[in-house]
């Protein structure tokens, strides 16, 4: 097999590299090449010539110096953007450790699994913020939580306290999920869908019959609009005149609108 020398020319694929240093290490020799299309380094052992091939060019040493050190200036400035990201990046995380709002909340170093740590911490959120009601907080699988209670607070007070769980979102123009990791999802854990399921009462269905007789009046929310008419499913055909889809549908609708939470 041919050894290569210190600024010999060899193509790949239509890309062009140069031979930056010959390498002897255990009797086996290698190479350093440099990209001639783009400013990259990348070691090259023997068995591995067989997908490149030589061609009729050679840089001087003085060309082979200005390509190093044009590599070298980009992996500089590589290097330079990660330790800044990096820094970027701890500096988030200590700040999310830092703020008082997360006081409580558990972190990585109690729990590794991300998706475990973020149903963790969103039932200590939850029992935070909507003392005495009981929720449920199931993990599917490891890409989803599913949130549901009965009564309580709204499924919008509930999400604007635990949304900051979810890592991303789907987009079905392109059939991918997404991700826009924070500092957050790093400290306390995070999960790719979570779901939130509000469910109602007799008692707050009830509730909403009233609210809407005193709203509408009883010509339009009559004596015979009860509970039991609801759930008899007697109300299905009734108020369309009135309402988009239905009288039923308006109950339900206005029912999961009642904040019942103690806060």
């Amino acid at each position: 097999m041919t050894t290569l020398t210190v600024g010999q020319c060899l193509t790949s694929f239509n890309n062009e590299y140069v031979v930056s240093t010959v390498n002897l290490a255990d009797g086996k020799i290698s190479y350093t090449i440099l990209g001639l299309n783009a400013p990259t380094s990348a070691p090259l052992l023997e068995t591995s010539l067989r997908f490149y091939r030589v061609i009729d060019k050679t840089l001087s040493l003085d060309e082979l110096r200005a390509r190093r050190q044009v590599v070298q200036n980009v992996t500089d400035q590589r290097e330079a953007r990660h330790q800044a990201q990096e820094a970027a990046r701890i500096a988030a995380n200590e700040q999310e450790s830092n703020n008082p709002d997360n006081a409580g909340l558990l972190t990585t170093d109690a729990e590794s699994n991300t998706t475990n740590l973020a149903a963790k911490n969103i039932r200590i959120l939850l029992k935070k913020h909507f003392p005495g009601v009981k929720f449920s907080v199931r993990k599917r699988d490891y890409t989803c939580i599913n949130v549901s209670w009965t009564d309580g607070p709204t499924r919008e007070a509930v999400e604007a306290i635990v949304d900051k769980f979810q890592e991303g979102s789907f987009n079905g123009m392109e059939d991918i999920y997404e991700y826009n990791h924070s500092a957050f999802n790093r400290v306390y854990g995070g999960v790719q869908y979570l779901f939130c399921s509000r469910d109602v009462s007799d008692e707050l269905i009830a509730e909403s019959i009233d609210l809407l007789r005193q709203k509408y009046g009883e010509t339009t929310i009559p004596a015979d609009v009860t509970l039991e008419a609801y759930k008899s499913g007697a109300l299905s055909g009734r108020g369309h005149d009135c309402f988009t889809y239905g009288l039923a549908s308006e109950i339900r609708t206005n029912a999961l609108k009642v904040d019942k939470s103690k806060r």
